[in-house]
């Protein structure tokens, strides 16, 4: 996937959630194709980013390269591995708790596409580190997507069962999300 089909995901992601989503539940995608395709380009986006906000606007210069990797880079882009992996197994079990139909690689491919607002505000929050904090309050519109992802995925499931297998994996991960980034600002600051 080039930069640019990549650009218009993320938009129809977040412009039409319901019909991308809709249309990404027919889609299959192996493992390594979606992290060659999706997180790879992103991660490489995140860490340009951050590099080039950091050197206009934030405390480092060319010469504190190592600094700016060691204290600002490898912590987010840990807690972004960390969180997609933990939220991939998570939703994998809360699938199975609810007797739905479930494989570890689909489970991986509805979290990488519902990761994709956070990915994009990482993008613009590192190039405006002062900004930060608003950005990242968008990255919350990634559960209303993993909402409309879970409930293209499994349209023939009963609605009750789909809606309660959703408000579990969200408040489950909401919590395991505040979680982990308290726990890597204690550990990282």
């Amino acid at each position: 996937m080039n930069i640019k089909s990549l650009l218009n995901l993320t938009i129809d992601l977040i412009g039409k959630p319901t019909a991308t989503a809709t249309a990404l539940s027919g889609e299959t995608k192996g493992f390594a194709a979606l992290l060659k395709d999706v997180a790879l380009p992103y991660f490489v986006s995140i860490i340009v980013a951050e590099f080039i906000g950091h050197v206009m606007f934030g405390t480092y210069m060319f010469k504190d390269s190592l600094s700016f990797v060691i204290n600002e880079l490898v912590p987010r882009l840990a807690l972004l591995l960390v969180s997609g992996l933990l939220f991939t197994l998570l939703l994998h079990e809360i699938l199975h708790y609810y007797s739905l139909q479930a494989k570890l690689s689909r489970s991986f491919y509805i979290i990488t596409y519902s990761f994709i607002p956070i990915f994009a505000t990482s993008i613009l929050s590192g190039l405006l580190p002062k900004l930060a904090p608003l950005f990242n309050l968008c990255g919350l519109y990634s559960y209303y997507l993993l909402w409309c992802m879970l409930k293209a995925e499994y349209s023939d499931v009963d609605s009750k069962k789909i809606r309660n297998t959703i408000i579990t994996s969200i408040v489950i991960m909401v919590l395991l999300h505040w979680a982990l980034v308290g726990c890597s600002n204690l550990i990282f600051n």
